[in-house]
């Protein structure tokens, strides 16, 4: 028996003797190459693009090797322009063809200039590729996007439903498939960069971007950032599945001076690992980049952080989030004006840089500073594989981008994160109905701020024509104010929209205030004397001081921010008994701006007797029924 075991082990190593050296040692797996400025080479029965146009194959073009190594070989091909340019990040409102052919910048925010279809997005990135591919060394450019509403700079896309949706939805698989939207989209459109999650702990009902954050519950935060990194990313490491995400604002920007954005951070010793929290947990996701806020200082961290924003500070950016927690990733400025301050301090990429900031960079930064910075970036682009491809299918594009599969998870998540905190006397909504309020007719109030700017039209759906294409137009009467409503509105439901418009930085009522304007409160007191049965629908990007709101309503739903594309169809369908009301407040909602002012700004869940606390919400299978 034991010879008969030795014989079949010496034939199966003579066979294996025999078998072609590529079936014992794996061959390499030729990637799709697309070349539209450089030719392709052919070495070793293998394809090549030579970008740097010399017809030979360098240690950067061989796809065979480590990103490290293929970053290493580069970098020794540079000089100091070149590798500053790599961290220039521009505002790309318009184009000049020089940015990319000459200079060979290293990303550009997309911002307006690809706010148009799916298809001719996609066509313009694949032209601005070109012009980076046809520069001296054929870096590509990554293209980036500000995320909070979605793929939101592109006119077909699905606008989602902000952060402080998915906080008040609180789940973990709605927020992975929502995510994967958001990574398809961008992707068709050949953005590979998201400037979100924003990872920021509420802790000020004054600030205007509440609306971007999830939570002031840390393990909400830590949660949901987990997910969406690992979403958008395909996991921890970089890949030619991934879009980069940038988490921000580091090192956790919603500890605002009496919630005024861009005014010193509040932080002190209890609360920093509070605040620390959701960027640990994106570090240990894998997050590519790290966004350090730009407009606030950290005065508890002292050293330059008691003067600089956080994008310029050695102590928040070198001794904290490099030094303390051990990020190694990139760092990715806020838009800002001191580029070789940033630099210095030890940031990777430089937003709102352009051109002209290289020089400032090659004569104010030391190159090895520099050097480090590119390495970074190099290596993600290589991970990335847009050296091999950094092309999309224009007309796939159009397939993706808004797709009636990706409106119907934004409008679920919509639906999942509507919370009741008032339900009496409800009536279905059946046949006909009232809508009132001025935001009812505001189609961008349905998302914070980041799409393309007033007057650029943006499409989406009012409520109260949501209302309209459900109901019938005949069957659904409208008031836009206080004086148009009538003496008797006995029997009548009514659902009236309150709260804020669109904003980004500056919230619509500024921080002085959480009260309703008098025009939104003179109409509720206008149906509640006509004796309507008032259904009050909140959009709401913070918290509001709502108790007498509350107190003139029969029911109250928080919307919160649920979407430009689907918000108002999903609010119709659940109003009409359609769907479930599960979400919950993902903040405290105070009684009054006295409990406002003595909260601390970087304490969650400090507000002594809230009118609803935290994690507060009325469950209903259907409203009204």
């Amino acid at each position: 028996m034991k010879n008969r075991i030795v014989s079949l082990l010496l034939a199966c190593l003579m066979i294996l003797a025999l078998l072609p050296a590529a079936v014992a040692e794996e061959a390499p797996l030729q990637p799709e190459l697309v070349a539209r400025v450089k030719d392709i080479i052919e070495v070793d029965g293998l394809q090549f693009k030579d970008l740097n146009d010399n017809g030979e194959l360098d240690p950067y073009e061989d796809w065979r090797l480590s990103p490290q190594e293929r970053a290493e070989d580069l970098l020794s091909r540079m000089d100091a322009t070149q590798k500053a340019a790599q961290m220039v990040h521009l505002t790309l409102v318009s184009k000049k063809d020089g940015w990319f052919a000459d200079s060979n910048v290293g990303f550009a925010l997309v911002y307006e200039y690809i706010f148009d279809t799916a298809e001719e997005a996609a066509r313009r990135t694949n032209e601005i590729q070109e012009l980076s591919e046809s520069s001296e060394l054929g870096i590509p450019v990554i293209f980036s996007m500000d995320t909070e509403a979605g793929a939101a700079f592109v006119k077909d896309a699905t606008f989602l439903p902000d952060e402080i949706n998915m906080g008040a939805a609180n789940d973990v698989e709605l927020a992975t498939r929502l995510y994967r939207v958001l990574k398809d989209e961008l992707m068709a459109v050949g953005v590979r960069m998201a400037l979100s999650p924003d990872a920021d702990l509420i802790t000020d009902p004054r600030w205007g971007r509440n609306q971007e954050c999830y939570s002031e519950d840390t393990e909400v935060v830590k949660t949901l950032i987990a997910a969406a990194v690992q979403t958008l990313q395909g996991g921890s490491a970089l890949t030619a599945d991934s879009v980069m995400a940038c988490v921000k604002h580091f090192p956790g920007a919603g500890a605002q001076t009496e919630g005024l954005d861009g005014t010193p951070l509040t932080i002190q010793a209890d609360s920093i690992e509070l605040h620390l929290a959701g960027f640990r947990a994106a570090i240990d996701a894998g997050v590519a980049a790290v966004m350090p806020y730009g407009y606030s200082s950290v005065p508890y961290l002292g050293g330059d952080a008691v003067e600089n924003s956080a994008d310029q500070s050695a102590a928040v950016m070198t001794d904290l989030l490099r030094g303390q927690m051990g990020y190694d990733g990139i760092i990715q400025t806020d838009w800002g004006l001191n580029f070789v301050g940033a630099a210095n301090a030890g940031a990777d990429i430089l937003g709102g840089a352009g051109v002209r900031s290289t020089r400032q960079l090659v004569d104010g930064v030391d190159e090895e500073r520099l050097t480090d910075s590119c390495r970074r970036i190099l290596i993600a682009k290589f991970e990335l594989g847009i050296f091999e491809n950094p092309y999309v299918d224009e007309s796939a594009a159009a397939a993706i981008v808004g797709s009636e599969e990706n409106r119907a998870v934004a409008k679920e998540a919509a639906q999942r994160s509507f919370t009741l905190v008032k339900y009496e006397n409800a009536q279905p909504i059946e046949g006909s109905v009232i809508v009132a309020g001025e935001l009812a007719e505001n189609v961008r109030a349905l998302n914070s701020g980041w799409t393309a700017k007033t007057p650029t039209e943006i499409k989406g759906t009012s409520i109260v024509d949501a209302f309209r294409a459900k109901l019938g137009d005949e069957n659904v009467t409208y008031y836009k104010e206080a004086a148009e409503v009538p003496a008797d509105l006995s029997g009548k439901t009514v659902v009236a929209v309150i709260g804020e418009r669109d904003g980004t930085h500056e919230p619509a009522w500024g921080t002085a205030t959480l009260e309703f304007p008098e025009e939104q409160m003179a109409l509720l007191r206008a149906l509640r004397a006509a004796g309507a049965n008032v259904v009050e629908v909140v959009l709401m990007n913070r918290p509001y001081v709502m108790t007498e709101a509350a107190e003139l309503a029969d029911s109250v739903l928080l919307a919160y921010k649920p979407g430009v594309t689907c918000g108002a169809s999903a609010l119709a369908d659940t109003l009409c008994g359609e769907a479930a009301i599960t979400g919950k407040t993902p903040f405290q909602i105070p009684a009054t701006m006295e409990q406002v002012t003595a909260q601390r700004e970087d304490l969650p869940k400090d507000i002594e007797n809230p009118l609803y606390d935290y994690g507060f919400g009325i469950d209903t299978d259907a409203f009204g029924k």
